[in-house]
């Protein structure tokens, strides 16, 4: 008989190699990211455990509680995750996973719970299909660019000749420079985004599996991109330029790189993160790559509208415009601070 329990002493390095052990374990599962998003956020962990009649773990479902007077209690499988679920030895486990969140959410009288996979658990809660991710198979890297679209290859090319140099950098000051980089490009949007701490906290915890790609232009910082390794997959996490240097084409060089040590490393994929769906500009910068287009499912309990993730940060009409517009007239020092209390409400 399964034993289901919220929040148990769990022995981390028994936890991470079940992860590590999983067909469907991220690096979001692991005890690390934990230690991320309560570091950079504040948010309170609620990670749902399953064990076998021998005590043995056998699923696991990472759970987080964001409190906001501005967008409701709720409970979020992960923050900042593309996607999420519940992995387990058995689609009993899965199950069991999923009724023991739907009754700590009703214990928390949260106004929901979510949980985001890139498959339907079919275990009936609504469903939303707003965004996207798009996946390119690396396994082969010698044949990665002969697939890609020609518009890349010369994008690659055209960096090359514009003099963009791209490195690796594990320095705080790197971290420091991308951070702000990845702020003006949301400012730009009207749109908070992940704080620097975030970013430093993933240096700080994850080890081997975080790194960040920056590239330059005569000695200035002009695009970066935040990347992930783990079982196989490499991610996307975020990317950022300074639109000034556009036609230096820094993010395909950022992109190029990154891929191709992808495959070097021997990673079977290259996950390009989660999109909108109505995003076409961003849609098509990731296909040129040879990136094939799947379905994120993010789960609700109970059944609603309105969820945070897919209707813009739950404002609407004139509060939406307004709230953007005010946004993207901060100046820099501001806005780090706006933006670390704002994005706690947030994804």
């Amino acid at each position: 008989m399964l034993a289901v329990e919220v929040n148990p002493e769990v022995s981390l390095e028994l936890w991470g190699n079940y992860v590590a052990s999983h067909p469907e374990g991220t690096y979001y599962h692991l005890p690390q990211f934990q230690a991320v998003i309560k570091e950079s956020l504040g948010h309170r962990p609620f990670y749902i455990f399953a064990k076998n009649e021998e005590g043995k773990l056998c699923g696991v479902l990472p759970l987080f509680h964001i409190r906001s007077a501005v967008t409701g209690g709720r409970l979020v499988s992960l923050p900042f995750a593309t996607a999420c679920g519940p992995i387990g030895d058995s689609p009993d486990t899965i199950e069991a996973l999923v009724n023991r969140a739907k009754g700590l959410c009703d214990e928390m009288r949260c106004r929901y719970v979510e949980i985001r996979t890139t498959r339907p658990l079919l275990l009936g809660l609504d469903v939303s299909e707003f965004f996207l991710t798009y996946v390119l198979e690396v396994s082969e890297s010698g044949t990665v660019w002969d697939r890609i679209d020609r518009r890349a290859r010369w994008a690659v090319g055209k960096a090359s000749r514009e003099g963009v140099v791209v490195r690796v950098d594990g320095s705080v000051q790197g971290l420091e420079a991308f951070g702000d980089l990845n702020l003006l490009n949301k400012r730009r949007l009207g749109s908070p985004t992940y704080p620097i701490s975030f970013f430093k906290a993933m240096r700080k915890h994850m080890y081997g599996h975080f790194r960040l790609y920056l590239a330059e232009v005569e000695g200035k910082v002009v695009a970066g991109a935040a990347i992930t390794s783990f079982n196989g997959v490499t991610d996307y996490v975020c990317a950022a330029s300074d639109i000034r240097y556009i036609g230096h084409y820094p993010n395909d060089a950022l992109t190029w790189r990154a891929i191709e040590d992808s495959g070097n490393e021997g990673c079977r994929c290259f996950d390009f993160g989660k999109t909108n769906s109505d995003n076409v500009s961003l849609a098509q910068f990731k296909k040129k790559w040879g990136a094939e287009k799947n379905t994120l499912y993010y789960h609700y309990y109970p059944k609603g509208r309105n969820m945070v993730s897919s209707d813009r940060y739950g404002i609407k009409g004139v509060e939406y415009t307004l709230a953007t517009g005010l946004w993207k007239n901060l100046p820099l020092p501001l806005l780090r601070v706006l933006n670390a209390i704002a994005i706690r409400h947030l994804d």
